[in-house]
């Protein structure tokens, strides 16, 4: 990819990652923060001493921390439509770094306070303060440096977190060093997400530490008793939270205004996989839609459950990036009423290997990785049982798995996500790898494949889908209509070389 081509990539990643990470460590900071001190008020000794309380806060704190971000971030996606009303998108992404980050800051905070010195406390106390004065006048204002930098800490965290939101459609630099430099083998894209994360994070770190030494500067030049009472005077409540919450407030409102602009109700949302879905809905965004008054938001995914379930929420007006088998699978299994509406593209399924030059070349001992979702794993052994490489047990149907093998001729199977095979071609013997994936990496099918699916009579062609009800949708028919059109066909043909196959016509329900 060029500069030209990069450059808006990141400035919307950059952008993405600032709202999130912002919103994100707001939240943490006003969930974490109460929550570190009443861990150390209600521990033995402290003004509140409350053993069952500090158990249970303590337990939900400890529960928090211990859960992987990724299994959370996916854990809460009912909850997080439940709170913002839908679960993709950046502000989506917000509810489980909020969540993943509050227990982690109020463990910082925790530490933050328990370093005050407690001759001060005694001093409050001893001049008649009660537990707020306490924690207003003298714990928190103390505590202030630890805190910031704690704070500081957490913010870089919620930044390598925001990496993983990409899965639930949160965009970011993540999302970006994923879909354009991982997937598509793009290494500049990767180098130069890398070091705008880089630039992000040292950022961060370099105004955390100088609000850090500054608050210090100030507190170690106020020395003695008399210093200390001044202290307490000065540092209330207010200082101590406006200082704090400048550190990341701007973090929250600065990519506010572009993630926040507004949606236009007559603006069509379509989910689809980065390729060749995105890229042609791109090409009828850049050079159709507006000729018929249709305005897209093309919102690209990089797993197959996801687009349909925002589907079927309505969080997303259509998608593209699925053949009716695994349509028919998803709707049976998910209980979602998902419909196609036209057909646009077949992406054949291949068998590839760096290290053989033809299919005979395969045998006993060798290892094949294959798609682990059902019906791809299905397409790929009816592939193999078709050139011979293995034979299936009568009635092995479209959903065939590695069960229903009944000769598998000394051959072992890997099993990965559809969108890791690529990538492990180097380390096994061949590898069946679906079509959108092989054009990412740089293969094409009717060129590099020892053998690969044909077009006639292929029932895998991707289609644009919708939830049922919204197939006479106005902005739906204009899209099926261009993407059905002769100048996008002339764009597969021309963009993929046959890689990736127009197939145009409508499809049952």
């Amino acid at each position: 990819m060029t500069w030209s081509e990069i450059q808006p990539l990141l400035f919307q990643g950059f952008w993405d990652t600032l709202y999130m990470v912002g919103w994100s460590a707001l939240i943490a900071l006003i969930g974490g923060l109460p929550l570190g001190v009443l861990l150390v008020l209600t521990d033995k000794g402290g003004m509140l001493q409350n053993a069952p309380v500090n158990k249970v806060v303590g337990a939900v704190v400890n529960v928090g921390r211990s859960l992987p971000f990724i299994i959370l971030l996916i854990a809460l996606i009912p909850f997080t439509r439940l709170v913002v009303g839908q679960s993709v998108g950046s502000t989506a992404a917000i509810v489980p770094l909020a969540i993943g980050a509050i227990p982690f800051f109020a463990r910082l905070v925790e530490t933050a306070v328990r370093e005050v010195d407690r001759g001060l406390v005694e001093a409050v106390q001893a001049m008649g303060g009660g537990t707020p004065t306490v924690v207003f006048k003298a714990l928190l204002p103390q505590a202030l440096p630890s805190l910031v930098a704690g704070l500081t800490t957490t913010v870089i965290v919620l930044i390598g977190y925001s990496a993983m939101a990409g899965t639930v459609g949160g965009g970011g630099l993540g999302s970006v060093a994923v879909q354009y430099g991982y997937q598509r083998f793009e290494t500049s894209v990767m180098i130069a997400t890398v070091v705008a994360l880089i630039v992000i994070v040292t950022a961060v770190q370099l105004v955390g530490d100088a609000v850090v030494r500054l608050l210090a500067a100030r507190r170690g030049g106020a020395g003695g008793d008399g210093g200390a009472g001044r202290r307490l005077a000065r540092l209330g409540r207010g200082r101590t939270v406006a200082v704090a919450a400048a550190v990341v407030v701007p973090l929250a409102l600065i990519g506010y205004g572009i993630n926040q602009g507004g949606e236009d109700k007559q603006t069509l949302k379509v989910a689809a996989s980065p390729t060749p879905h995105a890229e042609i809905l791109e090409y009828v965004e850049k050079h159709l839609a507006a000729k018929e008054g249709l305005d897209l938001d093309i919102r690209k995914f990089n797993d197959y459950v996801v687009p349909n379930t925002a589907t079927e929420s309505g969080e997303v007006d259509a998608n593209f990036f699925q053949h009716k088998p695994y349509l028919d699978d998803f709707n049976k299994k998910q209980h979602t009423h998902i419909r196609p509406v036209v057909n646009v593209e077949l992406e054949p399924l291949g068998l590839y290997s760096r290290k053989e030059k033809s299919v005979k070349g395969i045998g006993p001992g060798d290892t094949l990785a294959v798609p682990n979702d059902s019906t791809n794993e299905g397409r790929s052994l009816h592939l193999l049982a078709e050139h011979g490489l293995i034979e299936l047990k009568p009635g092995a149907g479209q959903e065939a798995t590695l069960g229903d093998i009944a000769d598998d001729k000394g051959l072992k199977f890997k099993e990965l996500e559809a969108a890791a095979v690529p990538r492990a071609l180097d380390d096994v013997d061949a590898a069946v790898i679906n079509g959108n994936y092989a054009v990412d990496a740089g293969l094409n099918p009717a060129k590099d494949a020892l053998v690969a699916e044909q077009a006639e009579g292929n029932p895998y062609a991707n289609f644009l889908a919708v939830k049922d009800g919204n197939q006479d949708d106005p902005r739906i028919k204009k899209l099926a209509k261009l993407l059905n059109s002769k100048q996008v066909k002339k764009f597969i043909e021309d963009k993929y070389q046959g890689a990736i196959e127009p197939v145009f016509g409508n499809v049952g329900s």
